[in-house]
């Protein structure tokens, strides 16, 4: 074996015994003390149950690919009747009238098949993709607070009033309180 291989090997060894540890060390975390936890908040935690699991066991690399199937090659969006919309952008108090023009997605999901050595692809992740004619541009739904416009009573401003009423602001503000009082 050359040096460079035998080098190669020896560090992959190394990144496997570390990825080891550290999914060890996350599987220990979930049931550790609070002190001794690793993650100490919800996304954290289900972060921590996804790593705890080896997720590549059967994956050995480097991987030979001999085929790509794109599942959903398409890049228009999902839900394409397009609609009218109002948008407030999160930094900004001005709300404007969009076309909410459909779900693009944000991301794309891969997986590996060891025994046909294919890799699968799809778009992954949608979310709402609104164009804003006044602005020239496009603005994603987790960018904005927005509202389907069904009738011109609708058209009007999106107040931080409807931002604090949304049920997830509301969640939100409940959990900052709680954190806060337990401080």
């Amino acid at each position: 074996m050359s040096v460079l291989k035998k080098e190669l090997a020896d560090i992959n060894a190394q990144i496997e015994a570390l990825e080891a540890r550290k999914q060890d060390i996350y599987k220990a975390s979930l049931e550790a003390s609070e002190e001794d936890k690793v993650c100490n908040n919800v996304f954290a935690y289900s972060l921590a149950s996804s790593l705890a699991p080896s997720r590549l066991s059967g994956i050995n690399y480097p991987i030979e690919v001999t085929g790509v199937n794109w599942g959903n090659p398409c890049v228009l969006p999902k839900n394409r009747k397009c609609q009218l919309v109002a948008i407030r952008q999160a930094c900004n108090d001005k709300t404007y009238v969009g076309i909410h023009v459909g779900d693009f997605p944000l991301g794309i999901e891969a997986s590996y098949h060891p025994d046909s050595g294919v890799l699968s692809l799809l778009n992954a992740c949608y979310n709402p993709a609104v164009v804003i004619p006044d602005l020239g541009k496009v603005v994603m739904g987790y960018e904005a607070w927005w509202r389907r416009i069904r009738s011109e009573e609708q058209l009007k401003e999106i107040t931080d009033g409807d931002i604090q009423n949304t049920w997830y602001v509301e969640l939100l503000n409940v959990a900052a309180c709680q954190k806060k009082g337990k401080e």
